[in-house]
């Protein structure tokens, strides 16, 4: 289509070249003022190959059988000593499980009552002790019988024990539990 000259054009033809115009100069002050808000892309960074760690061998240990070969250990298929030495063990420890839980009744002899890593005296009063407890504010033992002590477990509890502190504000005395409870 050829230009028309601007003396050719009429009123209408020259009305809509002017909103032409205003439209491109208004989407052209858009897009600038958009470019402007808009965030400016981030640089890629450059993907760098981090070397990779090599994992640490696991020494695995050769799975050990569930079951084994009597034959290639030695036995015998029906070894009648195997079986009776099986069945001697099995009813030994059923004796010795219900020997446990069997209730005492009768006299107890001192043997049965002795505690592990400890002998009491043998005199009339030695049960009395064990019976009503420890005394308040009395040590239960001294440095003496934990050296006597032949229980490694006990001995190594009584050590604990011994060095542990009260502190100044809390020391076991009468006037200070009485004072406490006013």
């Amino acid at each position: 289509m050829a230009k028309v000259s601007a003396t050719e054009m009429s009123a209408f033809e020259r009305k809509r070249l002017e909103n032409i115009a205003a439209n491109q100069a208004m989407i052209k002050d858009l897009s600038t003022t958009a470019e402007k808000m808009a965030p400016k892309p981030v640089a890629k960074t450059k993907k760098t190959a981090t070397p990779r760690k090599r994992a640490t061998p696991i020494k695995r240990e050769t799975p050990i059988p569930t079951r084994t070969s009597s034959r290639l250990a030695g036995v015998e298929a029906d070894s009648e000593t195997a079986k009776r030495k099986a069945e001697v063990e099995h009813e030994f420890a059923k004796e010795q499980a219900k020997a446990k839980k069997q209730r005492v009744t009768g006299d107890l002899t001192f043997s049965d009552m002795t505690v592990e890593g400890k002998k009491f005296n043998k005199d009339e009063n030695f049960l009395s002790g064990v019976m009503r407890g420890a005394q308040p504010y009395v040590r239960t033992f001294d440095e003496d019988d934990v050296k006597e002590t032949t229980d490694e477990d006990l001995k190594a509890l009584r050590e604990k024990m011994s060095g542990l502190e009260l502190y100044e504000g809390y020391e076991p005395n009468h006037t200070a539990r009485s004072n406490r409870w006013r």
